[in-house]
């Protein structure tokens, strides 16, 4: 410990903290639904991945009936979710650990694999909790771009493979952009990643890349000889976002074991356990937001195309495209209109704009305001 973090003097405000959270960016959150309390002044909120629907109908039974229960603590090990989760899959329950949404489940990949000096090789750009969450194991970041097509690059992954790496991140369907890897890909970084190097497969989107004709991703995971694990969540397609929950499949019982060992113990709630069930039980509902899902995503997409931007592929609820100046400049002309969408937020990304797929009328108000924003700047 440094002088002047034994005197509590110094010139940051964190003079007191570690130098890992101090080297850190300023912490600065989305700007969510609770922040419109008023319905009549609420933007289209489509900058989140969030599903423009509600829950299946059975969500709320189950939060009502688990209410009697709120004076004890839930399951740890989510016995009812986990045995459905189980049986689908056909995994034992013993290597599905549940998280607090796929967030939590990073954090705890990187706290169990991770230790300073080691690196992790992570696709970039795509979801951030990769590298923050790395960073605060005091591990190194190496950074690998996506493939044309704005998918996870299995050759370029394998290439940054070296000696010191101890953790590879894919993620398919991938946020930003919403490219999904092929079999090929992810046979080849099945069988491409070192036995002593752990896999990380996300699959956040994982019901969309299914219903979009993905390929079999545990199939194929279950080939591999060395460690390895897939998150879920029921944040996107279940449309459960506000409860958290997400869960692990991982490839062999010390896997799951290291996740129990550094995991909160009553990490995930008796009502978000409950809700999760309800939706995970009610398929044919799942399939029609999918339905409408790619419905709606294919309008967004050649909506775009019509303006005249390049749309990238998307196997998930969101598109992006490539704006002719930056993104940032659209995010504030759009948000002047009452939409909020997201850029990039990746230095070698400046013109690229994600916009979630949400109702019917949210695409056309979409349209017609990026119209009108390529219009005045013609």
């Amino acid at each position: 410990m440094t002088a002047d973090r034994l005197s509590g003097e110094g010139t940051s405000p964190l003079h007191w903290a570690s130098q890992t959270i101090r080297e850190l960016p300023p912490y600065k959150g989305p700007t969510t639904l609770s922040d419109y309390p008023d319905p009549a002044r609420r933007p289209r909120l489509i900058h989140l991945n969030e599903s423009p629907y509600p829950p299946s109908p059975r969500v709320a039974e189950a939060i009502a009936a688990a209410t009697q229960d709120l004076n004890r603590y839930p399951n740890i090990y989510g016995r009812d979710l986990v045995g459905a989760i189980a049986r689908d899959v056909a995994v034992p329950a013993g290597r599905i650990v549940l998280g607090c949404g796929s967030d939590e489940l990073i954090q705890l990949i990187c706290q169990v694999a991770l230790v300073p000096g080691d690196e992790a090789v992570v696709p970039a750009p795509s979801f951030p909790r990769y590298g923050l969450s790395t960073r605060l194991a005091g591990a190194q970041i190496k950074r690998v771009a996506l493939d044309t097509g704005g998918a996870c690059d299995a050759d370029a992954i394998l290439s940054a493979i070296g000696p010191r790496t101890r953790l590879v991140f894919c993620c398919t369907p991938n946020p930003p952009s919403g490219g999904m890897m092929g079999e090929a890909a992810l046979r080849a970084i099945v069988a491409g990643v070192p036995d002593n190097v752990l896999l990380y497969l996300d699959e956040a989107y994982f019901e969309f890349g299914r219903h979009a004709g993905g390929p079999d991703t545990l199939a194929l995971l279950r080939t591999r000889k060395g460690p390895w694990l897939s998150t879920r969540t029921f944040s996107k397609a279940y449309a459960l976002a506000a409860l958290r929950v997400g869960y692990a499949i991982c490839g062999d019982d010390s896997v799951a074991e290291a996740l129990r060992r550094a995991k909160l113990q009553f990490n995930v709630p008796t009502l978000s356990q409950a809700a999760a069930l309800a939706a995970y039980r009610d398929q044919p509902y799942l399939v029609e937001l999918l339905d409408r899902n790619s419905a709606e995503r294919q309008r967004l997409a050649d909506g775009l195309a019509r303006l005249g931007v390049a749309v990238l592929p998307s196997a998930a609820n969101f598109v992006s495209c490539v704006m002719p100046g930056p993104a940032t400049a659209v995010m504030a002309a759009l948000e002047a209109r009452g939409i909020l969408v997201r850029d990039w937020r990746d230095p070698a990304h400046m013109r690229e704009l994600r916009i979630g797929v949400g109702l019917s009328g949210d695409t056309d108000a979409t349209l017609a305001a990026l119209a009108d924003h390529l219009a005045e700047r013609a």
